[in-house]
């Protein structure tokens, strides 16, 4: 036996992935990456014994079929991808016991976007500016930087012989579904907007559009008006209204491209010459980790207090307190 799978089948996006991701790198361009739903992702890690950062896979919308090269335990949280053990249905949100030579396949994702698989011992790819995730768009970490594909091998950590029997607590699993509530707070250009564009933006109904990836979340909705600041602004400002002097973007931040918002996630881009009128609180991401194409997004605004508060509590549910001993393995 060795430690590693091998890809059997990659699913549409299959990629390996580490929390917080590559962090230090924002000021040369380069984003974190890492999970876009990072309660699924340190919940899975706990569940098999692991740090809550280590490495595991994010799998999206279709999912991958691996076999298990050494015995070892497994915890899949996230969309409910109807993963089969063998013949054998598995449940999520678990530690599972495998072995050696046993084929694990994942299905179609039937509520949410994203799953989670998490080994004991973690995924062992080389690090790249501090981190194993994957930044598609630049090839970098995971496994050629790119996604992975049929007939890989992929090391993994060695087993500690984790005890199985574990399980997120139902009161803290999340249920998955439109619509969405996504807490933003204002700025940092909310004052591009005018009195009625503000109130628009957090009264409507958004959908979220198929050209939507982890680089951006492009929104559908109505038309936002905008401030004097936005139409008498100095030429350098570019000629539309949501044009500005390139400015450095936040993780969340919702540009505006037009009359398009779009949502950077954790492979958005650092900076750019589009104003951002509200910020998605760092605690509401992993919500849109979720979210899938046609989606209903509305948006709740809340203070840089509430803000922390949520933080504290997300950070709260992905500790070992999250989890119970359950009396049988699955």
């Amino acid at each position: 036996m060795t430690d590693s799978f091998t890809v059997v089948k990659a699913g549409l996006e299959t990629s390996i992935q580490d929390y917080p991701g590559r962090i230090g790198y924002w000021a040369l361009g380069i984003p974190p990456s890492g999970p876009m739903d990072s309660l699924a992702f340190r919940l899975a890690n706990l569940l098999v014994g692991n740090a809550v950062g280590a490495a595991a896979l994010e799998i999206q919308f279709i999912g991958p079929a691996i076999r298990f090269e050494r015995d070892g335990v497994i915890a899949l949280t996230g969309a409910d991808m109807k993963p089969m053990l063998e013949e054998r249905a598995i449940p999520l949100w678990r530690s599972v016991p495998v072995r050696a030579g046993q084929i694990l396949r994942c299905g179609f994702a039937q509520r949410g976007a994203r799953g989670y698989l998490a080994f004991d011992g973690g995924i062992e790819t080389p690090s790249v500016l501090g981190s194993r995730s994957t930044f598609h768009r630049a090839g970098i970490g995971g496994v050629d930087g790119r996604a992975l594909k049929d007939g890989q091998v992929i090391a993994l950590g060695r087993s500690r012989g984790t005890p199985t029997g574990h399980a997120v607590r139902p009161d803290v699993i999340p249920t998955y579904g439109s619509p969405l509530s996504i807490e933003v707070m204002a700025g940092p250009h909310d004052d591009w907007l005018d009195d009625t564009g503000r109130e628009l933006f957090l009264s409507a109904t958004w959908r979220v559009s198929a050209q939507s990836d982890r680089t951006g979340m492009r929104l559908e909705g109505p038309s936002l008006g905008f401030s004097s600041r936005a139409l008498n602004k100095p030429p350098e400002n570019g000629m539309d209204p949501t044009n500005i002097i390139n400015n450095g973007y936040a993780i969340g931040g919702i540009n505006l491209c037009g009359q398009t918002p779009i949502i950077l996630p954790v492979d958005g881009p650092s900076e750019g010459g589009f104003i951002t009128p509200f910020t998605v609180v760092s605690a509401a991401l992993w919500k849109l980790g979720q979210a899938r194409p046609h989606d209903v997004i509305r948006f709740v605004a809340v203070t840089p207090e509430k803000a922390i508060a949520m933080r504290r509590q997300l950070d709260a549910q992905t500790t070992e307190a999250s989890l119970e001993r359950v009396t049988a393995d699955a």
